[in-house]
């Protein structure tokens, strides 16, 4: 079985309903061993209580296995301020929390559309499954940053790597080895090297750790088909690119698909309509009143609330 840890905040509490909706129809019985929400947010409580009574009842045969955690426990430490920083950083101490040999990293706003289980993540030899993709532009100077600091040449040449988005297979054992590696040189916790270099992110910079160790990535992960398609904040000004994407869930390798809030929050009526179809499809939703409320984007909880539905 598999550990799955998702990082989310109490701006994106309706997506972790959908999503968790998603495992419940999708994921079949054994996939998951234990299911860790880390909440990178200073409204514990609130999240807390909102996994309690409404992820919960949507999770079926998985909400005994689900773990609530403040991200004090893997930080800590409080801080001032969480945010996308914080979260990657998140999703690398996450190995501290978990039991399997690998864990799986999913966003708030992730949620599968067919059927998965060990096997769409794992291969019969025990390697990861992973799809390499194009250097992402809006991130090459972090992938050439932590190639740097984990001395892998030529880290400006590289073209394709492995993704910097979710779903995700992180090894145990290597994500472990990675903190240990920083710490020691750093000679301070991993969250406070990590929150205070600004030119890394999280995937890159494992991925470098890696390279930088000869045949690891051939020995621990294997290439395949791409299992996912999101649609992500870049698409929420054009309902042609919203389009073009869901139209490659047609493709039945695809399990999992996820929407960001900026298309959210721009709200092309378009846009909202064809995702609401897109969930109906997939079963996700019944009613379009549903699609509503999954649609609607809250700001973060700076007050002990919470709206069931």
């Amino acid at each position: 079985m598999i550990d799955l840890v998702v990082v989310g905040f109490t701006g994106e509490l309706r997506a972790l309903k959908l999503q968790a909706r998603s495992i419940r129809l999708y994921a079949k019985p054994g996939t998951f061993n234990r299911i860790f929400y880390v909440c990178n947010d200073q409204s514990f409580g609130v999240f807390k209580r909102y996994i309690k009574y409404e992820v919960l009842p949507e999770l079926g045969c998985f909400k005994e296995q689900v773990k609530v955690v403040d991200y004090k426990k893997l930080a800590g430490k409080r801080i001032r301020k969480t945010g996308w920083r914080s979260q990657q950083a998140l999703k690398l101490l996450a190995v501290n929390i978990v039991s399997t040999p690998q864990f799986l990293i999913l966003d708030s706003k992730n949620h599968f559309i067919r059927p998965i289980d060990k096997a769409t993540f794992i291969t019969p030899s025990g390697k990861l499954r992973v799809h390499s993709v194009p250097i992402n532009e809006l991130f090459r100077k972090h992938c050439i940053a932590t190639c740097h600091y984990f001395g892998v040449e030529h880290g400006d040449k590289i073209e394709e790597a492995h993704p910097t988005t979710t779903p995700f297979m992180m090894a145990t054992a290597i994500t472990k080895g990675l903190l240990t590696n920083v710490e020691e040189r750093e000679e301070k916790s991993f969250f406070d090297v990590f929150i205070e270099n600004t030119e890394w992110n999280e995937f890159y910079f494992y991925y470098a750790y890696m390279l930088s160790r000869q045949g690891l990535i051939e020995t621990t992960y294997d290439e395949c088909e791409r299992y996912t398609v999101a649609l992500f904040g870049q698409a929420a000004e054009s309902n042609e690119r919203v389009r073009m994407l869901i139209d490659a869930l047609g493709d039945t390798n695809i399990c999992c698909t996820g929407v960001h809030r900026r298309i959210y929050e721009v709200g092309l009526s378009n846009n909202m309509s064809d995702i609401a179809d897109m969930w109906l499809r997939f079963g996700l939703i019944k009613t379009r009143a549903e699609a509503a409320y999954f649609q609607t984007i809250e700001k973060p909880s700076k007050r002990k609330r919470f709206i069931l539905f």
